[in-house]
């Protein structure tokens, strides 16, 4: 049995003026992740990537169809049990800056947690978890006292990797965790979630827009066009032999790291009468 299993998951929204169309963001989507596994989800921008994230973790209701964590279909946990289940399930934001209180110290941050999921733990106790995570994803003991706002992007993402990872979770929502950040920090950030995951055996739902960081941190890909998964492989079986039109657009429109190289761009969308919907949540 797989740690996470998405089966038929539907969502869609309003739409976003009278008259408008609703945004069928999921159309029936389903996929597996494995204990340990580092599964990618990649797909142009509206594609639901980020829709499908937070639905798996119950940020977002499905309109039908059904997510089991541990062989748990969460929609029939009401909210203490939900709660009490997010201890095994976090999520690592994009905008590191965006999801931290800046009104709050990094201490208090990445205290929150264990705060809510291990309310029996004494103070002293719960001190001696952050700076320990805090160490652990490579920030000093003095950035426990500092705000937010103090903290270059590279040390406000490995906060909210740390505020994730306290509680010791299975599964972690990467939700295009390194975008906002330049290359030299993003190769840190990256290598960091490898030796996390190596050391806790975490699963990773890992959301990216980004082919060549995909193809370095996944074990399997799924691709997402309108909502729809229209291709599930082995990381290196989707970049060797893609098999999906779109897969094999977006493997087009990399661009290769040897300047000598010719790109040669085929372009999916000259090919199909389908228009791109945006996704709701990715466009807000």
């Amino acid at each position: 049995m797989s740690l996470v299993e998405v089966e038929s998951a539907v969502k869609t929204f309003a739409p976003r003026q009278r008259g408008g169309d609703p945004v069928r963001a999921l159309r029936g989507v389903s996929l597996t992740i494995d204990e340990g596994e580092t599964l990618a989800v990649i797909g142009e921008s509206g594609s639901g990537k980020s829709t499908l994230g937070r639905a798996v973790l119950r940020l977002l209701d499905l309109d039908s169809g059904s997510v089991r964590f541990d062989g748990t279909e969460l929609a029939g946990l009401d909210a203490a049990a939900m709660r009490a289940k997010r201890a095994d399930m976090q999520i690592v934001f994009q905008e590191p800056y965006e999801s931290l209180n800046p009104r709050l110290s990094i201490g208090s941050i990445v205290a929150e947690p264990l705060q809510i999921h291990k309310p029996q733990l004494g103070t002293q106790e719960v001190r001696k978890q952050v700076l320990a995570t805090l160490d652990r994803v490579g920030l000093p003991e003095d950035a426990a006292r500092r705000l937010p706002g103090e903290l270059s992007g590279g040390q406000q993402q490995r906060v909210g990797i740390a505020r994730a990872i306290i509680s010791r979770p299975r599964f972690l929502v990467l939700d295009e965790p390194t975008s906002s950040l330049d290359l030299s920090i993003r190769a840190q950030v990256l290598a960091l979630l490898a030796e996390l995951q190596q050391d806790f055996g975490m699963a990773y739902l890992f959301v990216s827009h980004d082919m060549h960081t995909v193809e370095w941190v996944s074990d399997r890909i799924a691709v997402m066009y309108l909502g729809e998964v229209v291709e599930t492989a082995p990381t290196r079986k989707l970049f060797d032999t893609p098999e999906h039109a779109y897969t094999q657009t977006l493997l087009s429109a990399r661009l290769s790291a040897d300047p000598r190289e010719k790109h040669a761009y085929k372009s999916f969308a000259a090919h199909t009468d389908v228009v791109a919907t945006p996704d709701a949540n990715e466009e807000q």
